[in-house]
Parts: C-alpha cells; sequence; structure tokens
C-alpha cells in the first residue's frame, strides 16, 4: 500500500469520527447537560490517550513552560472548548455548527498571520471576508432578532479552537510529536474537569443506553481514536495540505449524518452560506 493511499485512508477515518461528532453530541444532550458531556468525553480520551501514549512512546515534558503550555491546550482544545461546543448545539442544529466550525483552518491562518508573520496575499483576506459572510448569511437567515445563542457559543468554541491550533503549531516545532501533544493536553484539560466526575457520573447512570453509546463514541473516536488517525495521515503525506483538504468534507458528513440520525433539516440560510463558505475556504487554502 503507498503512502498516498495510507494518508487518504488516516484522512478519511479522522474525517468520519471527527464530522459525526456533531450528530453524536446533539443525541447525548437530549439527557445531559453539555457540562455533564464535555466531562465524560474529555476524562473517557484522555484516559484511552494516555494508553495509546505509552505505547506510542509518550515524551514526557521536562519545564514548567512546557507543562503551562500544555495546561492552556486542555482549555482551548479539550475542557472549556468541549462546554462551549456542546452548549452551542443545544440551539442550532449539527450541520450549521459542523460550518461555522469549518472556519477553524482560516482563522487560525489569520492568527498566525500575527504570531508567526505567516504572510497571506490580498486574496486571502478576501476569501476570509467572504468566508465570514457565509457566516452572517447563515446566522442571521431568520432575522438579526432570532439569532440562536448557540451560533455565538459555536464561533467561541471555534475561535478557541484555532488558539490551541496556534499552540499546537509551536510545539510542533520544537520536536513534540502529535500523539504527544494530544495525550497532554487531553490529560491537563482531564483534569480541569474532575471536580465535576461525580456530579457527571450520576447524570449519566440515569441516562438511557443510547446516551451512554453516544458518550462512549465520542470519548473513544471523537476524541482519542480521531488524533491517532490525523497523526497517521500526517505521517504518510507528502504535504500537509494533501490532507487538511478532506476537512472540507467534515460539514457535507455531518450534515448527512444529522440527516438521518436527527432527522435535522437545514433552512434556506444554510443552503445559501454554506457554499459560500466552503467555497471560500477551498480557494483560501489553494490560493493564500
Amino acid at each position: 500500500m503507498s503512502n498516498r493511499v495510507k494518508a487518504i485512508i488516516g484522512a478519511l477515518a479522522t474525517i468520519a469520527v471527527w464530522a459525526t461528532a456533531f450528530p453524536f453530541s446533539k443525541i447525548a444532550l437530549q439527557h445531559v447537560d453539555s457540562l455533564t458531556l464535555s466531562v465524560a468525553r474529555v476524562v473517557g480520551g484522555a484516559m484511552l490517550m494516555l494508553i495509546i501514549g505509552v505505547v506510542k512512546g509518550l515524551q514526557i515534558p521536562t519545564s514548567w513552560r512546557e507543562w503551562g503550555l500544555y495546561t492552556v491546550l486542555g482549555m482551548t482544545g479539550n475542557f472549556v472548548y468541549q462546554v462551549v461546543f456542546n452548549q452551542g448545539l443545544l440551539t442550532i442544529p449539527a450541520a450549521t455548527s459542523s460550518i461555522i466550525m469549518a472556519l477553524t483552518p482560516m482563522t487560525t491562518a489569520l492568527m498566525a498571520l500575527v504570531v508567526y508573520k505567516d504572510y497571506m496575499k490580498p486574496i486571502g483576506w478576501l476569501f476570509t471576508i467572504t468566508a465570514f459572510a457565509g457566516v452572517a448569511v447563515i446566522i442571521l437567515w431568520n432575522g438579526p432578532i432570532n439569532v440562536p445563542m448557540g451560533a455565538f457559543w459555536t464561533l467561541f468554541g471555534m475561535i478557541l479552537f484555532a488558539i490551541y491550533n496556534i499552540i499546537n503549531r509551536g510545539l510542533s516545532l520544537k520536536g513534540h510529536d502529535p500523539i504527544t501533544v494530544a495525550t497532554w493536553s487531553m490529560f491537563t484539560g482531564a483534569i480541569m474537569a474532575l471536580p465535576f466526575v461525580s456530579q457527571s457520573v450520576a447524570n449519566i447512570v440515569v441516562a438511557p443506553v443510547s446516551t451512554w453509546l453516544a458518550i462512549m463514541y465520542l470519548a473513544c473516536f471523537s476524541s482519542a481514536l480521531g488524533f491517532v488517525f490525523w497523526s497517521y495521515a500526517l505521517e504518510h503525506a507528502e504535504c500537509v495540505s494533501d490532507v487538511t483538504n478532506f476537512m472540507y468534507l467534515s460539514p457535507v458528513v455531518a450534515a448527512i449524518v444529522a440527516a438521518f440520525l436527527l432527522e435535522e433539516y437545514p433552512n434556506m440560510g444554510l443552503y445559501i452560506g454554506a457554499p459560500v463558505i466552503l467555497g471560500s475556504l477551498y480557494l483560501f487554502n489553494r490560493y493564500r
């Protein structure tokens, strides 16, 4: 099997578990609150990642500064991010959430422009504006008075995850491998979630089996194995863009699964805004 085929398989596996996190989170949120789901997903994912990390050869942080960075990663990419992400899903469809979260690579690039002085052409700014215009169409389609708070929560979560990516990149440039970064960021996120474990367990125990299965899927696949699949894809790709371009499939997968599992059918605002956003993201990634 060629490296290209391995990269494609890894990327498709990643998108499958990351995109389906949107509808499966909605299923779990029908019977537990956003904090409970976040605690279960982060703690469960951290336990599995620690096992994977030990098997793969986990690097131990050697300074307080590194632990500090991993703590910020635990907030922005795991515990706080999960709470915000799940809170957003309470009032907006899974497909809408996935479209807004698809802005993460672009937002990360804008932050990298400031932090790492990454150059961006004027055409990159143009596609940035059109992408956010697409988000505005989705959010404001039913009128500014009817804007759901979930859209703002999701935008906040998208910004948090972009910050996670910026710090993640800095650690990677210093030789921290993806498995190590994912493991310790989940571990520190799980530490933050510990004060809420007792109440979360009590809430999960009385939830139906469907909620348990959704949480197990999210913790094991979307939170833990997703990072392993992503690392596998990046390891065998000739260049990073060969893998990251597959992220544009995420909203499509999320919308299809949500339609089957949740009977969520988007309004016209999503049909208009989504092509604008996805087209802008594709052109941004290609020409910036």
